[in-house]
């Protein structure tokens, strides 16, 4: 009778055992089937976003005291201060397709004198955003770009002008949105000293016909606290654009665009009212893009038509070099100082020094006279190009990679000891590639934002 008990008690643990054994088994089949869903999810999500090009650039660098602000765009795909985020709108075209993107952010950076990011910040937003320029002004900044107002734009592809102050730890005060026409953005601004001065472009969205009048390129004054003052505009309601804004004794001088190829220097007085306007008919799509005073003459950033071929129909066949404009007060041109090769070369930006001039911009040339090019196909290279005030080039550097380089901005760097103690000084340069760069930088796909430290004979130093 205790053998049987025994026994029974026995089949009983060998049973307990065995369900142990299958249970254990059943559940790490369980996590393998899991953990290969997850692995197919990762994968499949990863398959999906290697098809997307992540944004990250810069559009401008500002120096105060001792820091930098600088300010761009950036989906933030692989930033250390923001996150991304995905939203989902329908599409303008197809109908019942619903378009699912990474957002892009207008982007504001604070550096420190070696170039070390103090803060990033961006435009909280439900959609998109961008910064072209900012100042510290009264010990504030104000960025000024654009944005997606409402969802309803997403479809149409437009935005409102955006004008931003933070305090100087990147802390928002307020903000401010204009709109004209349905297309707006702003793109430069200065300080007026009893106010600042911002320009831009308001245009009527695509397909859209019309005759409005206050469009085109726009000039706005704003008190400190975000309160218009005046405004003005000049050029057509479909592709007039202000790219830049200097001061001069009696106004204030804008340049930009027009129509298509056509470059626009407008000047206006101190209360904003419109003194003349002049126009150069052969610039590229993008038009005068920077402009500088110095000695009574303007110096400004953009490219021109060089070609004189025609084709069957006899329109230009337009071939772009890189050039500086040279005008006098009235706007009368003087000179065209030129560099470029057999493609489309322009600058972006310039500085003025008291012996010479750096510009920077890119070129898509393979038959163009610098060293260490590395041309490819349809890609463009970024160029610093030196010039004396007779026009002369006298230094020239490419900053190249495996893909694209664009250069947007330069400025003096803020002066060092060894600065302060040789008499020299060295450059800071802004833009974007999408190059891989030595070992762990870039991935030959997505843009990074760039800052470079050039030396006064245009040397690279440094680059982040």
């Amino acid at each position: 009778m205790k053998n049987k008990k025994k026994n029974k008690k026995n089949d009983n643990i060998d049973k307990v055992i065995i369900w142990k054994r299958r249970a254990k088994w059943i559940f790490i089949i369980a996590m393998f089937i899991i953990a290969i869903e997850l692995i197919a999810m990762f994968l499949m999500n990863k398959n999906k976003e290697s098809k997307i090009t992540f944004i990250d650039t810069y559009n401008s660098i500002y120096k105060f005291n001792d820091y930098y602000i600088a300010t761009g765009s950036s989906n933030f795909k692989y930033s250390h201060y923001n996150d991304p985020f995905i939203y989902e709108y329908e599409d303008g075209i197809q109908k019942d397709k619903i378009n699912r993107v990474y957002a892009e952010q207008a982007k504001l950076v604070k550096l420190d004198k070696e170039l070390n990011i103090i803060f990033e910040k961006t435009f909280k937003t439900e959609y998109d955003s961008c910064f072209y320029d900012a100042k510290v002004i009264n010990d504030s900044i104000y960025a000024v770009g654009n944005y997606v107002y409402s969802k309803d734009q997403l479809s149409l592809n437009i935005r409102d002008g955006l004008l931003v102050k933070y305090d100087l730890d990147g802390n928002i005060l307020w903000s401010k949105n204009y709109q004209i026409l349905g297309d707006t953005k702003f793109k430069k601004i200065i300080d007026d000293q009893d106010g600042i001065i911002v320009v831009g472009q308001s245009i009527y969205e695509n397909m859209e016909i019309g005759n409005h009048d206050t469009g085109g390129g726009i000039i706005v004054k704003y008190d400190y606290d975000g309160n218009i003052i005046w405004k003005n505009n000049f050029g057509g309601n479909k592709s007039g654009i202000f790219n830049d804004i200097v001061k001069v004794d009696d106004g204030y001088i804008c340049v930009g665009k027009d129509a298509l190829n056509y470059g626009m220097i407008v000047k206006f007085n101190l209360n904003g009212e419109r003194l003349w306007v002049k126009n150069y008919s052969n610039t590229d799509d993008i038009g005068m893009t920077d402009i500088e005073y110095k000695d009574n003459k303007l110096y400004i950033a953009g490219s021109y038509n060089k070609s004189e071929e025609k084709d069957s129909e006899g329109k230009t066949m337009f071939e772009y070099d890189a050039c500086i404009f040279v005008y006098d007060l009235n706007g009368e041109l003087i000179d065209i100082y030129k560099f470029g090769g057999d493609k489309t070369d322009r600058f972006n930006s310039i500085i003025l020094n008291d012996k010479s001039i750096i510009a920077i911009g890119y070129t898509n040339s393979e038959k163009i006279e610098l060293k260490n090019l590395k041309y490819q196909e349809k890609k463009s290279e970024g160029i610093i190009i030196e010039f004396d005030y007779e026009g002369k080039v006298v230094n020239k550097q490419v900053y190249g990679g495996s893909k694209n380089e664009t250069l947007n901005d330069i400025i003096e760097e803020i002066p060092t000891t060894e600065d302060k103690v040789n008499n020299t000084k060295s450059y800071i340069i802004v833009g974007y590639s999408n190059s891989r760069r030595k070992i762990f930088n870039g991935n030959n796909k997505d843009y990074f934002g760039k800052i470079l430290k050039y030396d006064q004979k245009l040397n690279l130093e440094l680059e982040k």
